[in-house]
């Protein structure tokens, strides 16, 4: 997979405090994870965290040092976080981007100083924009938008603030969380009974000194019996008062920078800290908290995590006292903790934030996916893509679906194993991208799906079906016989409208019937569904066997790299019957065509579609086309070729159906065959150079049939694998 450009624009400083920049490295910890290459441009800020980024791993560009108390007349209420003006800023940092040579992927803005004017000015130089927000105070500029908060009006707070095709990612499911989290989210078990440990931490920009009132209530207590950690920023103004302040408590412990918060968390009972960024990683390990906002920008998150019962909200920094902080601990000690609560807050958030931003940016028809079957699980997340405003709109009945309606339909089509099979199609980090469903209706399933909104528009339909087909065929040792999606869902007919083929009758006024034999392991099974939905889109009857016996009678059967031989009587049942082999008939009949001829030295490999016949790959010619290697492919690369041109040949069979059943060319010349590849045609002589021996290993399947060697009495296989170069394995 190609490696992506992504920029970040973030700061940190004593004003901003770390979260946005730390949110980000989060973030950009998962790009790198996958490769990706991140660049991160900040302004020296006095408190920023240029070295913190740098220690990450990660290369960072740095503006100028803003010049102290110099002010900017703007209209934003945070415009002198930025420490120039807007225009200095996207000049400095247009500068920099052009100076990288490169065009980023995706440019990702976490400030509440930047707006839609600086937004434009950089979208000329980037394929994307990507915008964190928190508190939709100002327009954007942007394709994606992230607000991970939990606000009352989070569905309508960015109405008329960016582009109608921008996509929300809205919700702490996207909260960007530390790795460590997500592990944790299923070890720690939830609080409940007495509190024994409690956690004070006000992140870094607590210029007030909260974490010294915080601790001063807690010691006005008197509880020693309760254990106390405390955590501050080394560079804090307060820290040695905090330090004589605990003085002669050994129950608690001051922390100073840390890494992660969530080994603090883990063994906390309870929370006191600030409304920001922090919730989130709280809200994940189940941790209740009393919170106290700092800023202005935290107080919508404090009235939605209240409002949900997560947190007990005290008020603004100015309006807490404390002996309002002590009231509240005490309270929480004589009640105790309820598991209720805590078992909210882990449903809240999962810590998979990271992994579904990073799926959302990244993915694409290349990106390896994996499907599996529904659960009971599944059923709040399915809800929620059938009633994206989206799907509504492309539905007959625009009607929101009740949770007691799918509630009871969802559990009924899970119950109904053999009328109906729902796919979860998911990426390989478990972030779920869509749904198949395949329901039976009298004599044929019928396919209907659903993509997830963050993951539309990406060229991944074709794809959801084609993986869950496979799936789909690999459980079911029946013939599979499909009928085009039912004509009242739109959006599962979408995918098929738009391959665009027209249609095709039987010859005889009739729907054309079309099936595809092939064997139950064979690796053309992975490119049999490109046919099955290209075909589909034209309005046919697709079945697909693995044995040719089960196959209803129709007009066309397609023989994909199917190894047994087809009685006379079983090729009446349909009117043509295809084959495609790798070879120029009648030279090369039999098997591994493709194989035999790469170890001969050949890299022009003819592909030909011809009849079956009783006599083994000796029917009428159709069509012929040919495959120019460089002589360096490996099998994979060789077959997908060869499937490529497989589709082609059966689409073209197919498009100038019937007619060209009546234009076959009869085999003339002399016949030669080739025998079924064995093991022991997979033999590398190491008394021979690796160059001569090439083309051989090569065309060696490292799963089924492996290079081997023997030396003395002991046997040794090998693997070849191609790499970009030396650093890859």
């Amino acid at each position: 997979m190609a490696v992506m450009n992504f920029v970040f624009r973030t700061d940190a400083s004593k004003e901003i405090g770390t979260g946005h920049v730390i949110r980000c490295l989060n973030l950009a910890d998962a790009l790198k994870a996958k490769g990706n290459n991140v660049i991160f441009i900040c302004r020296g800020h006095e408190g920023n965290l240029c070295d913190l980024i740098e220690e990450k791993g990660f290369e960072v560009y740095r503006l100028p040092f803003p010049i102290k108390n110099l002010e900017f007349e703007d209209d934003l209420a945070h415009s002198s976080w930025l420490g120039a003006s807007l225009e200095e800023d996207a000049e400095d940092t247009k500068r920099i981007i052009e100076e990288l040579n490169i065009i980023p992927e995706w440019l990702i803005v976490d400030h509440y100083a930047l707006d839609h004017r600086w937004e434009s000015k950089l979208r000329p130089l980037v394929k994307n924009v990507f915008v964190i927000d928190d508190i939709a105070d100002r327009n954007h500029d942007c394709d994606v938008l992230l607000d991970q908060n939990l606000v009352v009006d989070m569905q309508s707070r960015y109405v008329g603030k960016v582009p109608e095709s921008c996509r929300l990612l809205l919700g702490p499911e996207y909260a960007l969380l530390q790795p460590i989290y997500v592990e944790l989210h299923g070890r720690i078990p939830p609080r409940e009974g007495p509190v024994k440990n409690i956690l004070i931490s006000f992140g870094g920009a607590d210029n007030e000194n909260l974490t010294g009132l915080a601790l001063s209530a807690f010691i006005s207590l008197n509880r020693p019996d309760i254990e106390a950690d405390v955590v501050i920023s080394e560079n804090s103004q307060y820290k040695n008062e905090i330090e004589k302040l605990m003085s002669g408590y050994d129950n608690i412990r001051l922390h100073g920078n840390l890494p992660t918060l969530a080994h603090l968390m883990a063994k906390a009972d309870l929370a006191i800290g600030a409304s920001g960024t922090t919730s989130w990683e709280r809200l994940c390990l189940g941790l209740p908290a009393v919170v106290i906002t700092l800023a202005e920008n935290q107080t919508a998150i404090a009235k939605g995590l209240q409002n949900a019962g997560f947190v007990n909200w005290l008020g603004d920094k100015k309006e807490v006292s404390e002996g309002k902080i002590r009231d509240s601990l005490s309270e929480k000690l004589e009640n105790g903790l309820r598991k209720k609560i805590s078992i909210m807050c882990k449903e809240a958030v999962d810590g998979k934030g990271a992994e579904r931003v990073t799926s959302v940016l990244t993915i694409n028809p290349e990106t390896p996916l994996i499907v599996r079957h529904a659960k009971p699980s599944d059923e709040k997340l399915l809800l929620s893509w059938v009633n994206d405003p989206e799907t509504r709109l492309n539905s007959f009945s625009s009607e929101i679906i009740t949770p007691e309606t799918h509630h009871e339909w969802f559990n009924r089509k899970l119950r109904e194993l053999d009328e109906c099979c729902i796919y979860i199609i998911e990426t390989q980090n478990s972030i779920p991208i869509g749904q198949v469903r395949f329901e039976k209706k009298e004599n044929y399933w019928e396919i209907n799906y659903l993509l997830s909104p963050d993951f539309r528009r990406k060229g991944l339909g074709k794809k959801l079906l084609k993986n869950a087909l496979t799936e789909m065929k690999s459980e079911k040792q029946e013939v599979l016989i499909l009928g085009r999606v039912k004509e009242d869902n739109k959006r599962s007919q979408k995918i098929f409208d738009n391959l665009n083929f027209k249609k095709i009758s039987s010859g005889g006024g009739g729907k054309l019937s079309i099936s595809i034999c092939s064997d139950e392991n064979s690796w053309i099974n992975e490119y049999v569904p490109e046919l099955i939905l290209d075909w589909l889109s034209k309005d046919f009857e697709i079945r697909w066997s693995h044995d040719a016996v089960s196959l209803p009678k129709g007009n066309i059967c397609f023989y994909l790299s199917y190894g047994k031989i087809v009685s006379s009587n079983l090729l009446k049942n349909h009117r043509n019957n295809l084959v495609v082999h790798a070879s120029d008939l009648p030279k090369g009949r039999g098997w591994s065509p493709l194989t035999w001829q790469i170890i001969e030295g050949k890299n022009s490999i003819p592909v030909t579609l011809f009849e079956a016949a009783e006599s083994v790959d000796s029917g009428r010619i159709y069509k012929k086309i040919f495959i120019n290697f460089l002589g360096t492919e490996l099998i994979d690369e060789m077959r997908k070729a060869i499937a490529k041109s497989t589709v082609e040949l059966c689409s073209y069979f197919v498009e100038n159906y019937p007619d060209i059943a009546d234009n076959g060319i009869e085999q003339k010349g002399e016949s030669t065959f080739y025998s079924r590849r064995k093991p022991e045609d997979s033999y590398i002589d190491p008394n021979v150079a690796l160059n001569e021996q090439f083309n051989l290993l090569r065309t060696v399947d490292n799963d089924n049939y492996p290079a081997w060697f023997k030396i003395n009495d002991d046997y040794f296989t090998i693997k070849i694998l191609k790499s970009e170069s030396l650093n890859e394995p």
